[in-house]
């Protein structure tokens, strides 16, 4: 970027178990599209391997002007500076904000499934349809190692006002592709976007298409250093 851009930290909060959001104001204003992720640096002493910078999804919604990150805040140096990090502390962003796992326009079902923190794109997205009073038309099956779930509350809201969006939650068990096609039938007609720690993305990517979703109806973000006992 010509222009270097720095993000301030201007609050954070514990969501759930060790999920945390981390809320910037950008030094100077940011246009992206809902779903799309950017890469921050955080120096701090005694970096380990995995190193000073990160991609995060940007979980909130372009309509707030602000720039969420939500994370686990796991055992690696650069998680622990981020929680460390006291208000009003700067990152930088590296690069603008890009990706192309965004809202598709299609006459299909759009199915979202997420796997754990693989739910953030999810999120941004949901919530700048609602502000905009889009129907969200969409299915959301959200997998999650125990019953606290990331932004289920507002996920609830939706389900009950608007009758174009329905959430599954699937709590303790893994996420396949016979139990997506038992929480919605037709699902091979549907646009599927798969989200979550890269290893699940992959091996449900891999079973959908096997069991007839075509690929050019599957979309998919994977997040890396996340397993099936961290996600």
């Amino acid at each position: 970027m010509r222009n270097p851009i720095t993000l301030t930290l201007r609050e954070k909060e514990k969501l759930i178990d060790d999920i945390w959001a981390f809320r910037f104001v950008p030094s100077q204003p940011l246009q992206w599209t809902a779903g799309q992720y950017i890469r921050i640096e955080l120096p701090h002493v005694g970096a380990d391997a995995e190193g000073t910078k990160r991609w995060f999804t940007v979980s909130s919604a372009p309509y707030e002007a602000i720039i969420q990150i939500t994370t686990r805040v796991t055992k690696s140096t650069f998680k622990k500076a981020l929680h460390a990090l006291p208000v009003g502390a700067e990152v930088q962003l590296l690069e603008q904000p890009h990706g192309d796992f965004i809202w598709e326009d299609t006459k299909r079902p759009v199915v979202f499934v997420a796997g754990g923190i693989g739910v953030t794109p999810f999120r941004s997205i949901l919530r700048q349809r609602s502000h905009e009073q889009s129907p969200l038309r969409v299915t959301l099956i959200y997998g999650s190692r125990t019953k606290d779930v990331a932004f289920k509350r507002e996920f609830d809201t939706y389900d009950k006002h608007d009758p174009t969006f329905k959430a599954h939650y699937v709590v303790g068990e893994p996420l396949d592709a016979q139990r997506l096609a038992k929480l919605v039938p037709g699902l091979n007609d549907s646009l599927v976007y798969l989200s979550g720690p890269e290893q699940m993305v992959q091996a449900l990517a891999s079973e959908l298409t096997a069991a007839g979703l075509p690929p050019s109806q599957l979309k998919q973000d994977e997040f890396p250093h996340y397993t099936e006992k961290n996600y």
